[in-house]
């Protein structure tokens, strides 16, 4: 008998307008720890805890590392 994996939700991808974002992986305390994000030449950022996608949107700045 072949037994199926469990199948798991695409990660949710959000669209910004800032070049740093903070990501709790939201619901409260079923989250993670507060990570905060920074765009530098890519445009897209993913989530080291719960995979959401931050893409930046056309036309704002990256960050520069100041």
């Amino acid at each position: 008998m072949t037994v199926a994996k469990p199948v798991s939700a695409p990660a949710e991808v959000q669209t910004v307008d800032t070049p740093v974002v903070a990501c709790d992986g939201g619901n409260g305390a079923l989250g993670h720890p507060r990570v905060f994000l920074t765009f530098g030449a890519e445009r897209q950022l993913v989530c080291p805890y719960c995979s959401r996608t931050f893409v930046l949107a056309e036309g704002a700045k990256a960050g520069h590392g100041h």
